[in-house]
């Protein structure tokens, strides 16, 4: 076999492949218990689905009119621009391969997808995905590190630009799994920070009237008791002041 840095190939690819997978359990090639070879293509991209998956919280699934390397190249410089303008956030476009996704999805509740235990829950329970009919024809994914709908906007108008070659079928925003018309009512909506900004304005204001009130209503009280003593005191001193009660 051949060697590579003292460690055979296939011990190096594992190894590579393992990272991927961020939440599946820290295992060995020896102890992991894969439903496919571990070294084979169909482990290392179930796990890099499941990295994918795990990692970014907006997932776009778009349709593709069978994109040329140049059109990817392409697409991938327009969302290069989107991230660099977002400094915060991350952008990454890939081509699926469509089967496989449906099974990682079908998976993807598993702590490790690529594993028998998690074939034998697919079979068992008969699990179907909701997202996986999507999947119809030349498929590929947006990822989104931040959950953030500018950027979901953003990410919008450059598949606009693709016209026909590629354009957005639904997909996974946080926990949920969305349609085309819920991600287009989710990229309107005000970013996170924006959202903590008013809510602590409104606090803030919120806040500031109460204080009013509450000083207002202290006068107030102040300022009846007051008054209230000073007709106590005027009475004790001038009892002959008071009227004599009628017969």
């Amino acid at each position: 076999m051949m060697k590579l840095w003292n460690k055979p190939i296939f011990a190096v690819r594992s190894t590579f492949i393992r990272g991927y997978a961020s939440n599946a359990p820290a295992t060995t090639t020896e102890t992991r218990t894969t439903h496919k070879a571990i070294d084979s293509r169909k482990t290392y991209l179930i796990d890099m689905y499941t990295h994918m998956w795990r990692e970014n919280s907006i997932i776009l699934l778009a349709h593709h009119n069978n994109l040329l390397s140049t059109e990817n190249d392409s697409i991938r410089k327009l969302f290069k621009k989107v991230d660099d303008k977002n400094k915060t956030n991350k952008v990454e476009f890939r081509k699926l391969k469509g089967s496989l996704f449906k099974y990682f999805l079908r998976a993807s509740s598993h702590a490790d997808p690529a594993s028998k235990a998690a074939n034998r829950m697919i079979k068992r329970n008969k699990i179907r995905h909701p997202l996986e009919n999507l999947l119809k024809g030349p498929t590929a994914a947006i990822m989104i590190r931040d959950l953030d709908p500018k950027l979901v906007k953003e990410v919008s108008k450059v598949l606009a630009s693709q016209k026909e070659k590629l354009f957005i079928m639904g997909g996974k925003v946080g926990d949920e799994y969305m349609t085309l018309e819920n991600i287009d009512a989710f990229k309107n909506l005000k970013s996170l920070p924006e959202l903590r900004a008013e809510l602590v304005g409104l606090l803030t204001m919120a806040s500031g009237a109460g204080v009013v009130r509450t000083l207002e209503a202290a006068t107030t009280n102040l300022a009846m008791t007051l008054e209230s003593h000073k007709n106590e005191l005027e009475k004790k001193e001038n009892p002959e002041s008071e009227e004599e009660p009628k017969n």
